[in-house]
């Protein structure tokens, strides 16, 4: 119990949603593999990713209000 305790809430919530997008874009992957996908589709889905991994980056970087060793 006490390890969970440790845990910051906000970077635990910024991996789950890290996780989250993850799997989504690799269901949009396999989708788009069974299917065919349009040029769109494809762009969209890097943009997502670009971006989930600039707020990922946002969330880990020092000094960010997490535990501070």
């Amino acid at each position: 119990m006490r390890a969970i305790r440790r845990w910051d809430a906000p970077r635990v919530a910024g991996v789950g949603l890290g996780l989250a997008m993850v799997l989504l874009v690799a269901a949009y992957g396999f989708a788009a593999y069974e299917s065919g996908a349009t040029q769109g589709g494809v762009v969209a889905a890097v943009a997502a990713v670009a971006i989930a991994g600039c707020g990922l980056l946002y969330a880990f970087r020092l000094g960010a209000g997490g535990h501070v060793d």
